[in-house]
C-alpha cells in the first residue's frame, strides 16, 4: 500500500488512553484520513466497546485507571479476528517494552509521539492486517482447493485401481517389479482371459506421467479384454488398441505397448513390441537373444497406416523372459548416469549365468540410483520358461462324471453374418455343456480359424496374400468392412458341432463361397496370415476337406 492510499471504510481503530487530549488529537486525525475510530479511557470501557464492534488496530496506553493496558490483551486475542497491537505509553524502560511484546504486543512507540509517525505506524499495521488476511483466505481457498483435489484423485484411483491395475490377474510364472513415479502409473501389465486357451501378457507405458498418462491406460485395458474375450489374437488386439486410441487420446499422446501371446497348441511364444525397449529372452544354451520394437507406439499412426511385425520363439528354448519399460534404462544417479541398455543386458546375461532370476535387475537399478528420486514408471516383468512349461503341462482338468450328446446345427445368412457372433454362440453351448474346459479351448481356437476363413476367403473372397505385406493390411481391413456391407440372402455360413465325449470334438463349417484352396503348412510364421491354419493343422486329429473346398471338417482330442 502506497502513500497516497486511503484505508478501506470498513477498516477500523481503537484508541484506549486516559489522556482526552490524546485521544481527541489522534481521532480528528484519522477520521480525516478515512478512518473508523473509537476511544475509551479505561479497560472495562474498552472492554464494552470491544464486544459491539470488530478493530483491526487498537492503540493501548499501558497505565490506565483501572489497570495495566496488557490486561486488556487476552480480551483482544480471544476475539475472532484478533486485531493488531501498538503500545503507546510514556513508559521507556527496556523491561516493560519486552514485556508487552512477549504477550502480544505488535508495535510499541514512547510518548510524546508525533501524530505522523503514529500515522504511518498505524497505516503498517493495517496493511499487515489485511495482507495477514488476504493470505489467510488464500490459505482457506489452498486448503479446498487440495481436499477437492484429494477427493478427486481417491476416486480417479478407485477407477484406475478396478480397471487397470491387473497385476494381481498374472499367471503364477510372471514376476514383476514396479516403481511409480506418483501415485498413479502411466505404466501396467496385465493379462486379458482369452477363451481359445492361449496365455496373453500385455505390457504399456503412457506417455508422461501421473494421472494424465494414467488415464490413457484405461482404454487399452478394456478394449483388450473385450477383444481377448472373443479369442482375438494380440496382433488383432494392437490393431484395435491403436484405432481406439487414435480417435480417443489427445494428439500429443501416445502409448508404448509391448504383446505376448504363448500358444499351447504350438507351443510358441509371439512377441508383439511397439516402442518399448528391446525384450530379452535368455535361452537354454546360454544366448540372450533381443526382440526390438517393430512398430511405433500406438496412437500416433492412422488406423489404416499403423502396422505391426509378429516375432515367434520357440516355448523350449526360453529359460527367462524380461519384459521392462524405458523408466528402468533411464534412471540416473546423482553423478548424472542413466542405468541404459548396456547395464541392463550386462546385468541379465550375469544373473541368466548364474541361474539366478532377472528381476533382480531391478535391485541393480535401485542400487544404481543411490537414493535418487525415481524420474519415470518403473516396470519389469519376468517370465520364467521352467514354470510357464510346467503350467501348460498341468492345465487339464477332471472330466465330468457322465456326458450325453451334442449334435448342434445353425445356418445364418445375409448381412447378419455380419453382426452375429457365431463364435461366442458356439462357445456358449460348449462351456455350459459340461465339456472340459482345456477341449473347449481348443475347439475355440479351431472354430474361430475355420470361420474367419470361411468368411473372409469362402464369402468375401480376400486375399489372405494381402496381410503379408503391411501397407496391404489397411486395403485388406477397408475391403471386408465394404464387402460385409454388400452381402446378400445368397451369402450363407453353417455350422455343426458334434461330440457324444469330453474327450473329442468334431467341427466343421461350410460356406456358400466357390471355395479355397488351404495354403501350405509351412506358410510363413512370422507373418501376418498362415500362422493360424498350420495350428489347426497342428491341433487336430484330422482335417478333411470336400471336393469343392466350401466345407472343412475337423476332430480335435482332449490332450
Amino acid at each position: 500500500m502506497n502513500s497516497q492510499e486511503t484505508p478501506k471504510p470498513t477498516e477500523s481503530v481503537l484508541v484506549v488512553d486516559d489522556d482526552p487530549i490524546f485521544c481527541e488529537l489522534l481521532v480528528s486525525d484519522l477520521m480525516l484520513r478515512g478512518v473508523k475510530i473509537f476511544s475509551a479511557f479505561a479497560i472495562e470501557d474498552a472492554r464494552e466497546v470491544i464486544k459491539k464492534h470488530h478493530f483491526d488496530v487498537v492503540i493501548l496506553d499501558n497505565h490506565l485507571p483501572d489497570g495495566q493496558g496488557t490486561d486488556l490483551l487476552p480480551d483482544l486475542q480471544q476475539m475472532e479476528l484478533p486485531p493488531y497491537v501498538m503500545m503507546v505509553s510514556a513508559d521507556d524502560q527496556l523491561n516493560s517494552i519486552s514485556n508487552s511484546f512477549s504477550q502480544g504486543v505488535h508495535d510499541y512507540i514512547v510518548k510524546p509521539v508525533s501524530v505522523e509517525l503514529l500515522w504511518e505506524k498505524i497505516r503498517n499495521l493495517l496493511t499487515f492486517k489485511r495482507t495477514s488476511l488476504d493470505l489467510a483466505n488464500k490459505y482457506q481457498l489452498l486448503q479446498q482447493l487440495l481436499s477437492e483435489k484429494a477427493q478427486e484423485e481417491s476416486l480417479a484411483q478407485h477407477v484406475y485401481q478396478n480397471m487397470a491395475n491387473s497385476q494381481c490377474d498374472l499367471p503364477d510364472f510372471a514376476a514383476v517389479r514396479s516403481r511409480p513415479m506418483t501415485n498413479f502409473s502411466g505404466d501396467t501389465i496385465f493379462s486379458p482371459p482369452n477363451p481359445s486357451g492361449k496365455i496373453q501378457l500385455i505390457l504399456a507405458d503412457a506417455m508422461g506421467h501421473g494421472l494424465a498418462a494414467a488415464i490413457c491406460i484405461i482404454p487399452i485395458v478394456t478394449t483388450a479384454k473385450a477383444m481377448a474375450n472373443k479369442g482375438k489374437t494380440i496382433d488383432e488386439i494392437f490393431h484395435e488398441i491403436n484405432r481406439k486410441l487414435y480417435t480417443e487420446i489427445p494428439d500429443d499422446r501416445f502409448v508404448a505397448l509391448l504383446g505376448i501371446e504363448i500358444c499351447p497348441y504350438s507351443s510358441t511364444v509371439t512377441i508383439v513390441n511397439a516402442g518399448l525397449p528391446d525384450v530379452l529372452c535368455c535361452c537354454k544354451q546360454g544366448e540372450v537373444k533381443r526382440f526390438r520394437s517393430k512398430a511405433m507406439p500406438l496412437g500416433i499412426m492412422e488406423p489404416g497406416e499403423f502396422s505391426i511385425q509378429p516375432e515367434q520363439i520357440p516355448l523350449e528354448e526360453i529359460q527367462q523372459l524380461a519384459l521392462y519399460t524405458d523408466g528402468i534404462i533411464e534412471q540416473t544417479n546423482p553423478a548424472g548416469e542413466a542405468y541404459s541398455s548396456a547395464r541392463l543386458i550386462s546385468q541379465a546375461e550375469q544373473l541368466a549365468g548364474n541361474d539366478e532370476s532377472l528381476i533382480h535387475i531391478m535391485d541393480d537399478c535401485l542400487q544404481f540410483a543411490e537414493g535418487n528420486a525415481i524420474e519415470d514408471d518403473i516396470t519389469l516383468c519376468v517370465i520364467n520358461g521352467e514354470a510357464l512349461r510346467s503350467q501348460l503341462q498341468t492345465r487339464t482338468e477332471e472330466e465330468p462324471v457322465s456326458f450325453g450328446e451334442i449334435d448342434y446345427q445353425f445356418c445364418i445368412r445375409g448381412k447378419v453374418i455380419a453382426s452375429l457372433d457365431v463364435l461366442n454362440q458356439a462357445m456358449n453351448i460348449m462351456q455350459n455343456s459340461g465339456l472340459p474346459r482345456d477341449l473347449c479351448q481348443k475347439a475355440f481356437t479351431v472354430l474361430a480359424e475355420l470361420i474367419n476363413n470361411a468368411l473372409d476367403h469362402g464369402i468375401l473372397h480376400l486375399d489372405s496374400n494381402l496381410k503379408n505385406d503391411f501397407e496391404g493390411f489397411a486395403t485388406y481391413l477397408a475391403l471386408r468392412e465394404e464387402r460385409l456391407s454388400s452381402l446378400t440372402n445368397n451369402d450363407q455360413l453353417t455350422i455343426q458341432i458334434y461330440t457324444n465325449s469330453t474327450t473329442f470334438i468334431k467341427i466343421s463349417v461350410e460356406d456358400s463361397g466357390s471355395g479355397f484352396a488351404l495354403p501350405d503348412s509351412s506358410a510363413d510364421q512370422q507373418g501376418l496370415s498362415g500362422r493360424g491354419l498350420g495350428l489347426v493343422q497342428a491341433m487336430s486329429q484330422s482335417v478333411e476337406r470336400n471336393a469343392r473346398g466350401n466345407r472343412t471338417t475337423i476332430s480335435i482330442a482332449r490332450n
